[in-house]
């Protein structure tokens, strides 16, 4: 009988660590999709004024900002759905699956690359 309430509790504690894991991904996702879209939007405003614009540096940090509305507005809603909502994209076909890795990987490392370019070009 005590098996079978430590197996209940146990099972009670995995379920709602799973639920507040799914919380915290949803609250975190959309937390980082606000921040990220108020900064991407001010690196805009401020990489294209007049005095910037001409800039070599400033050029790559405004692609920099532009490469990171694509994680923003491609990378995060598709892994929101995937951890928040158990919905993947993923699944529906092995291509399918490669295609979206390979983009991915490419939209989140692509501002890394901007920075570290404007790093060589000063």
């Amino acid at each position: 009988m005590s098996s079978s309430n430590t197996t209940n509790d146990l099972a009670s504690a995995v379920s709602n660590v799973t639920q507040k894991t799914i919380m915290f991904t949803r609250y975190w996702c959309m937390t980082m999709f606000i921040l990220g879209l108020i900064g991407h939007s001010l690196n805009v405003c401020i990489f294209t004024r007049p005095a910037l614009r001409l800039n070599p540096c400033a050029r790559y940090f405004m692609a920099s900002a532009i490469a990171g509305y694509g994680v923003i507005f491609g990378v995060l809603p598709v892994r929101l759905l995937q951890f928040g909502y158990s919905r993947s994209l993923f699944l529906s076909s092995v291509t399918m699956c490669k295609m979206l890795t390979f983009l991915f990987s490419w939209a989140r490392i692509l501002p890394c690359w901007f920075i570290g370019l404007a790093s060589i070009d000063r």
